[in-house]
This record gives structure tokens, C-alpha cells and sequence, in this order.
């Protein structure tokens, strides 16, 4: 069976969940017992562990009439996203926002 671009995105998705899941439950707790965490820690849990953002880029494309108008509603930063949870997914062979290159030749008469 042939996943659907949206298929592979949301695989990705899970993916992701599961490889932060269990450092963000830690980092929590250590938050929740009033410790402090380092500051890599922090950023880790507001942009890595958070996901938000690439749930919120799925709904999009979700919502569009079809997967590629929902690619051209995207932003740079969240065709970003759809490249990571792309690669995260295994399948790389999709290009996100790829622009049209022309090759001009140069006739000599």
C-alpha cells in the first residue's frame, strides 16, 4: 500500500513523540519537585520536546482541499517542519517548496 504524503508526515510525527517522551517526562518532573534545569534543558523542552508547531503544520495540510495547497499555505519555517518529520519518517525523496530551475542554453549560430 502506497502512504499518502500526509501518511509519512504523520508517521514522522509519532516518531518524534516517542524519541522526546521519556526526556520531557524526566525534565518535567525535575520542574514539577521546584529543581531547577539547565538552560540546555530548557531550550530543548520549548523547541525540540515541543511540538506543537509540527501538530499545528498537520492540521493544515489536513484541512486543505488537497496536500499540495496546503504545502503552498505553509510558511518557510513550517515547510521546515514537514522536511524534518520527513526525514524523521525515512522517506527523504520529497523536495517541500522546491522552486522550478530552468537551464538556458546558449545557441551559437
Amino acid at each position: 500500500m502506497v502512504k499518502t504524503p500526509l501518511d509519512i508526515l504523520k508517521k514522522g510525527l509519532n516518531i518524534l513523540q516517542r524519541q522526546v517522551k521519556g526526556r520531557k517526562e524526566k525534565l518535567q518532573a525535575t520542574l514539577a519537585k521546584g529543581k531547577a534545569i539547565s538552560s540546555q534543558d530548557e531550550c530543548w523542552l520549548d523547541d525540540e520536546a515541543n511540538l506543537v508547531v509540527k501538530q499545528q503544520v498537520l492540521e493544515v495540510l489536513e484541512n486543505a482541499s488537497n496536500y499540495e495547497e496546503g504545502l503552498r499555505m505553509l510558511d518557510d519555517v513550517q515547510k521546515g517542519v514537514v522536511q524534518k518529520l520527513q526525514e524523521i519518517a525515512g522517506d527523504i525523496t520529497k523536495v517541500v517548496g522546491k522552486k522550478q530551475k530552468y537551464t538556458h542554453f546558449l545557441l551559437s549560430t
